[in-house]
């Protein structure tokens, strides 16, 4: 651990206590003058003092934070060599719902969650796929968990790829098959965990394409449903589009359990899935794969802890 000034200068804004206290000081002389002349009594030392010693602390805090400290924390990376994951995201344009027009989509929501789930397992190497009527391999398992970020983010966007078809629903569960039957995982891997985030509003689908995920050894599912039928999409105009209408998807959700042995969630208990994905991944041998490091920003802490004394110097002003 150690701290870095990004804008050392910053420490001269410290040096503005001193015209503070000089005015202080000027002001204390007048005053101590005046107390004569009207034979009033002087306040108590430990006022002025206080006073002074919170001009010193405010200054000595805001310089501090003009510089822009930054802590750096180093780690060891541990990889783990069994086990490997896989989260596919549904980027059909029904993903783009939401509860109003100023509410994530499910789209968005999808993003965060899959960043929370890779969370769940930060030792296990994870890969992005996202899939309509096919899917697509965005990247495959890393241990760099920054890496799985961006990806999520940059990469993964509606109707990439774009469907076959040209239908109002072009989602199918059978193109999620293809992480076993494509080859998205490294050979030899003892546990491997596919996550899917969908709004679960697919056309129907042939259970025997899926029987890839339910024989495959090693491999255990979660699929993580997204959305109600309470969400729409909305236009520019911030209208419900009207071709949009949402599907039921109780029963498509259960033919897919029934069909892979997955395990199944709402977006609502997501500890229930961070906890499954866990669960799935196991624990295994693990090796180290370097460092990385964390930085934090020190600054927004120095300046709340700089309302102390402001708090103190504004109580004190009528007193002195």
């Amino acid at each position: 651990m150690h701290l870095t000034l990004l804008a050392p200068a910053g420490l001269l804004l410290a040096l503005g206590a001193v015209p503070v206290l000089a005015a202080l000081a000027l002001g204390e002389h007048r005053s101590k003058r005046i107390r004569l002349l009207l034979g009033l009594r002087a306040p108590g030392r430990k006022g002025r003092l206080a006073a002074v010693v919170a001009i010193c602390l405010l200054a000595g805090l805001l310089g501090a934070a003009a510089a822009r400290p930054v802590v750096d924390e180093t780690h060891a990376r541990y990889l783990r060599t069994d086990a490997e994951a896989i989260v596919a995201l549904d980027v059909s344009r029904s993903m783009l719902a939401s509860a109003s027009p100023t509410t994530p989509s499910r789209i968005a929501r999808a993003r965060r969650i899959a960043k929370e789930l890779r969370a769940a397992i930060p030792d296990v190497p994870t890969g992005v796929a996202s899939f309509t009527d096919r899917m697509l391999p965005n990247l495959l398992p890393t241990s760099d968990a920054g890496v799985f970020a961006a990806t999520v983010d940059r990469s993964v966007g509606i109707e990439r790829p774009p469907p076959g078809g040209d239908a109002l629903t072009v989602t199918t569960f059978g193109a999620v098959a293809a992480p076993v039957r494509d080859g998205y995982f490294t050979p030899g891997r003892r546990r491997r965990v596919l996550v899917i985030l969908t709004d679960a509003e697919s056309r129907d689908f042939d259970a025997a394409r899926l029987s890839a995920l339910r024989d495959a050894p090693g491999l255990e599912t979660v699929l993580v449903r997204i959305g109600s039928d309470r969400e729409h999409v909305y236009g520019a105009d911030g209208l419900p589009e009207a071709d949009f209408r949402p599907d039921p998807t109780a029963q498509i959700v259960k033919r897919f359990v029934e069909a892979t042995g997955a395990r199944a969630f709402g977006e609502g208990d997501l500890a229930g899935a961070e906890s499954a994905v866990r669960e799935d991944a196991g624990r295994g041998a693990r090796v180290r794969a370097g460092s990385e490091s964390t930085s934090t920003d020190v600054a927004p802490y120095l300046v709340l802890v700089a309302f102390l004394p402001l708090g103190l110097i504004l109580r004190l002003r009528n007193m002195l």
